[in-house]
């Protein structure tokens, strides 16, 4: 009986181990229209790692802004690697983040570079034109692009690739933490049975 609540207890743990870490490398691919001041904002969370933002098609000559969970600035990126789409790429800590998709070139280089952001030729993997930190923030950027004249941008299309994220701000998901629990409890009751 020992071997078999031992068994079961180990399974319930690999199981909720599984569950709760097997997200970490899963991708998004979204696709929209800016609003009419000629951005879009969308939320995803990882569990920490490498995450690589990547245009997938659209508006000609976009740009994107990440901003960690308090909304502060961490890099914006105008062109990438020879061409004039963004990519980002960057090692981050598990937790919820905004990616702002918007034109060319205010968000960048209007606002970030504006707010004490620092202008690089790289964000540690890519080449290109980017602002790195700033006391910027993601509402202002929002108001600053609400103030804007972006007639070319409105209701412009786009989409976009992140890898080892999903949507939302929900991390960890109740379910995988409810199935961790429960095979920590399992070991727990099989080692008071021991004792």
């Amino acid at each position: 009986m020992k071997k078999i609540n031992k068994l079961l207890s180990g399974t319930a743990l690999a199981l909720a181990l599984s569950a709760g870490f097997g997200s970490a490398h899963a991708d998004i691919s979204s696709t929209g229209n800016f609003n009419a001041a000629g951005y879009a904002v969308l939320d995803f969370n990882t569990v920490g790692g490498v995450v690589d933002v990547q245009f997938g098609g659209g508006y000609g000559d976009a740009t994107f802004s990440l901003f960690n969970a308090a909304g502060a600035h961490l890099v914006s990126n105008d062109d990438s690697n020879g061409s004039l789409n963004p990519r980002l790429t960057q090692f981050l800590s598990a937790g919820n983040y905004s990616l702002l998709v918007s034109y060319c070139c205010q968000s960048i280089y209007g606002y970030a570079q504006n707010n004490g952001g620092s202008f690089a030729n790289t964000d540690g993997y890519n080449s290109g034109s980017y602002v790195l930190g700033g006391s910027g923030t993601l509402a202002g950027m929002e108001a600053y692009l609400d103030a804007q004249n972006s007639y070319s941008a409105t209701n412009a299309s786009y989409g976009v690739n992140i890898t080892n994220a999903t949507p939302g701000t929900a991390i960890p998901e109740p379910a995988s933490l409810a199935l961790a629990a429960l095979g920590l409890a399992g070991l727990g009751i099989t080692r008071r049975k021991r004792a």
